[in-house]
Parts: C-alpha cells; sequence; structure tokens
C-alpha cells in the first residue's frame, strides 16, 4: 500500500476508542471493577481482546455476568463511572498527528466517530488539543452501548460525499460492520480492543499500528499499482 491508494478518499472517519487513543488497559480496569463488583471472575488483557464486540451485552455475557442478578444497565453505568473518569490520561496512539498531517496535505478532511458518548468524546479531544482537527464528532447521546450504526448513517449524511469516498479506520470487527452498513470502505489496526485473529475476520486490510499505516501511505506508487 502506498499514498496512491488513498485516491479517491475524500475524507477519513476515524473510530476512537483503541484507534486514536490507546485506552486498552484502561478498559479493561474498568471491567474488572465490574467483574468485582457484580460476581464474575476477573479477564486478562488477552481475554478482554478475544472476547470483546457488539453489541456489549453480548460481551458481558460472555464473561459471564448475571443479567438476572444484575441489570445490564447497572453494569454499563459502573463500567462507565470509571472509564469517563480516567480516559482524558489515556495516552494517544502513536503517528496520530503525522496521518492527521498526511490527510491534510492530500485536501483529505477528517472526522471521528464513537460508541462513546458525545460529552466525554468532545472533552477528552479537547484535552488532548485534538478538537480542530476534525470536521464533525459524533457519539452516543445514550449509554445502550448497541453500536454506532445510526450515528454513522447520520454523519453520512452530514459529510454529503459518495459513500465509498469516505474511509472508514477502526479497531474492531463492529467498525467493519458499520462501513459496510453506510457504504464506506474500511481498514483496521490491531492496537485496540480485539486481536488480530478476531480482526482477520473483516475481509479489510489490518495495519499492526496507525504508525505502520503512515509509513504505509507514505511510500513511492509501485509500479502497476491503482492509481
Amino acid at each position: 500500500m502506498s499514498a496512491a491508494w488513498l485516491d479517491g478518499v475524500s475524507h477519513l472517519v476515524f473510530d476512537w476508542n483503541g484507534t486514536l487513543i490507546d485506552d486498552i488497559d484502561l478498559a479493561v480496569a474498568s471491567v474488572n471493577r465490574c467483574c468485582a463488583r457484580f460476581g464474575a471472575e476477573p479477564v486478562t488483557r488477552e481475554r478482554y481482546r478475544r472476547e470483546f464486540g457488539f453489541p456489549i451485552v453480548e460481551f458481558y455475557a460472555r464473561l459471564g455476568f448475571d443479567f438476572n442478578r444484575h441489570p445490564f444497565a447497572d453494569i454499563v453505568a459502573a463500567y462507565l463511572e470509571h472509564f469517563d473518569a480516567h480516559v482524558a490520561r489515556c495516552p494517544m496512539q502513536d503517528s496520530v498527528a503525522e496521518l492527521l498531517e498526511l490527510a491534510a496535505a492530500r485536501g483529505i478532511g477528517a472526522s471521528v466517530l464513537s460508541a462513546s458518548q458525545n460529552s466525554v468524546l468532545l472533552r477528552t479531544l479537547d484535552a488532548k488539543r485534538l478538537l480542530g482537527s476534525f470536521q464533525h464528532v459524533v457519539g452516543l447521546d445514550h449509554t445502550h452501548a448497541s453500536g454506532k450504526r445510526d450515528e454513522a448513517l447520520a454523519l453520512q449524511a452530514r459529510l454529503a460525499l459518495p459513500p465509498a469516498d469516505t474511509l472508514f479506520i477502526g479497531d474492531t470487527l463492529h467498525d467493519c460492520e458499520v462501513a459496510r452498513h453506510v457504504g464506506w470502505r474500511a481498514l483496521l489496526v490491531e492496537t485496540g480492543h480485539q486481536d488480530r485473529a478476531r480482526l482477520d475476520e473483516g475481509g479489510v486490510p489490518v495495519f499492526a499500528s496507525l504508525a505502520a499505516l503512515v509509513q504505509a501511505l507514505s511510500a513511492p506508487a509501485e509500479a502497476g499499482e491503482p492509481s
């Protein structure tokens, strides 16, 4: 892959958690606080990344939470209480600035689409001094943890571009599903909430990191590569 691969792309849409911000350790810690509180076995980072997925209710079921004893809404509230209080302290993934600069140099816009609550998302982006880097920032206005398909469709309407002109960069199979639902292109990075074995099921390019993506997109076009 080289920079020519971005030909025809007018806009990048980024997932947030795990893709732009390195919050996997906080997520695991927040889940384990819920495990301790609601009587489930603690999880390792490896199991978390092996099991994580949308809808989140099914993820918690796989982890052994008993919704007859503890309503799912109570578990989500306990998770968010810890996660939202600490997420702004998480580091950004490597090469976020370089990727945004590369896109801007090619006249490609950028937005964020996240399953985080919109208020927390905006506050964290502001804390990272990234709020002005994105044309649109779209999060959730509820805590149902059901995914972000509806939000993606709303963002597509705001972009007013042919869907195939947008590339969605994420870290989970749900991001692939969202992209297909809207008609966007997609690629994934393996620095986030699902492991490589899971991501390979998505049928889209998978990169080790944003840094690896930047390196690939900065490479000269190879002979015979489509332009």
